[in-house]
């Protein structure tokens, strides 16, 4: 089942920035959908099948993902894990999901079933806009609190091992600001999700082991 997490940073500085990110556990094989989201069957692995339709980005999203996308391929090398690739559908959702956060001014986890999310959020009052690294690098600096030896879930290095998750394809990457632009939300979905307990040995490696 899902284990929705709660704010692991808050952090401030003299410019009253604020950071909050949330992480997610999946312990749970499942083949339900969220909203038209398809998903495939693929090598014994959920695998969501991009629609190749209409996504409507604009520019500076599309630019987002990109950005994200490269930040992620940065960091899974140093973990022997494949580049990703950058899937509609996903991005899509977690759009939608992003600026619903955003229009709300919320934090919390979507609850959509067969993808991995990672969550991020930062406010600053004096206004903020962040690029795609921003929320790759706050999640994967939490490396330092990660026992390779003992490899299992904590709610302190999920966001971390499932950036680096081997068995992961794809994602998706949604970006909102929210309170007139004093707030961002990023919303990054992975297919197949990682965070599986008993998995992390195999899907977690340390850095320099390839």
């Amino acid at each position: 089942m899902f284990t929705n997490g709660i704010p692991l940073a808050q952090i401030d500085n003299e410019n009253d920035s604020k950071l909050h990110t949330l992480v997610l556990r999946n312990d749970f094989n499942s083949n339900k959908l969220f909203k038209a989201v398809k998903v495939v069957r693929r090598d014994n692995e959920d695998v969501f099948e991009d629609s190749n339709g209409d996504a409507n980005f604009t520019s500076d999203q599309r630019q987002f993902q990109n950005e994200t996308l490269s930040a992620h391929h940065f960091y899974r090398a140093r973990h022997c894990a494949q580049p990703l690739q950058l899937n509609d559908t996903l991005s899509r959702s977690a759009q939608d999901f992003a600026q619903q956060l955003a229009d709300t001014n919320q934090f919390h986890h979507s609850g959509t079933e067969g993808v991995g999310e990672n969550l991020y959020m930062a406010s600053n009052s004096n206004g903020i806009k962040i690029n795609g690294s921003a929320a790759v690098t706050a999640w994967y600096n939490e490396i330092k609190d990660y026992n390779f030896n003992n490899g299992s879930f904590s709610m302190a290095t999920g966001h971390f091992t499932q950036v680096v998750w081997i068995k992961t394809r794809s994602i998706g990457v949604g970006i909102a600001y929210g309170n007139e632009d004093t707030s961002v939300y990023v919303v990054v979905r992975y297919s197949p999700p990682g965070n599986y307990e008993g998995q992390y040995q195999e899907n977690v490696r340390p850095e320099g082991s390839c």
